[in-house]
């Protein structure tokens, strides 16, 4: 089972092959334990461009990684992944500074019966490397779950002591003579430009009280990275990469000095819901 850091390397990875985007998941839970579970996930200008031009040339429908996000058979299959209950809602087009995208929303009735995997949309692109695509694969295993009982939520996540981190010796690790400053390495680094992904819960209608590392308001982050953030200090990716989760103070300790990236390293987030 993979750890929430260990996830967010498999997905950098598939971000570097997939030029900037932008993913987020946002789960908004009621007292009653129904709610919603939003994805949206846009590609950057440059990507759109690259789409166009493939169209243009008449390739654009096979080279279009969103399509199987608006496929609304797949979207009702991912709602079902998500758990008894889930269902599909709508699928819109997003446009966000130049970049176009899809958002897609599900409900459910008992979030009990929910179970949420953070690799979302991501993990169903199919133009990803082998390496890569496997990792995802794995991640899929490494799922959150809930439990409401008497206006407490807890959210369970995953402890990282199986076997499934990824492979030491992966082609998308950074290299030990990482230069930031080097041409070739500098126009690679700005493919990361824009970047962001993350995944939050928000209750309604309101949180009373929390143990969550990272809360604004009602809403409380489970993983964020900003990559705007992260390009500034390049050591800071190396260190990403070195995060074990099975030691979960060590990890908190390491995330403090990551500027751009944060997750949650409690096993049990809880929540006193208004």
């Amino acid at each position: 089972m993979k750890s929430q850091v260990n996830l967010l390397l498999a997905l950098l990875s598939a971000m570097i092959l997939s030029s900037c985007f932008q993913f987020e998941t946002e789960i908004t839970v009621n007292k009653d334990g129904s709610g919603t579970i939003v994805e949206e996930m846009i590609l950057g200008a440059q990507m759109v461009q690259m789409m166009e031009m493939a169209a243009a040339q008449g390739g654009g429908a096979d080279q279009n990684p969103l399509a199987d996000l608006k496929d609304e058979a797949k979207a009702k299959q991912k709602a079902a992944s998500y758990g008894e209950g889930v269902s599909l809602v709508k699928i819109e087009d997003v446009n966000k500074d130049r970049g176009k995208g899809v958002r897609v929303t599900y409900k459910f009735a008992d979030i009990n019966k929910v179970s949420f995997n953070p690799s979302g949309a991501v993990a169903q692109m199919g133009d990803l490397d082998e390496s890569t695509s496997e990792a995802l694969a794995q991640a899929k295993d490494a799922n959150a779950t809930f439990k409401l009982v008497d206006g407490k939520l807890t959210i369970t996540l995953p402890d990282g002591e199986d076997e499934g981190d990824l492979p030491e010796d992966t082609d998308n690790e950074l290299p030990d003579d990482f230069d930031p400053n080097d041409p070739q390495m500098a126009m690679m680094m700005e493919m990361f430009k824009g970047m962001k992904m993350g995944a939050k819960v928000t209750v309604k209608p309101g949180i009373a009280e929390t143990n969550a590392t990272h809360r604004n308001g009602d809403t409380i982050t489970l993983f964020e990275v900003n990559f705007d953030q992260l390009l500034k200090n390049p050591a800071g990716m190396k260190s990403l990469q070195k995060i074990n989760m099975r030691d979960r103070a060590k990890a908190a300790e390491a995330l403090a000095n990551v500027d751009g990236a944060t997750a949650e390293t409690k096993k049990e987030v809880t929540i006193a819901i208004k």
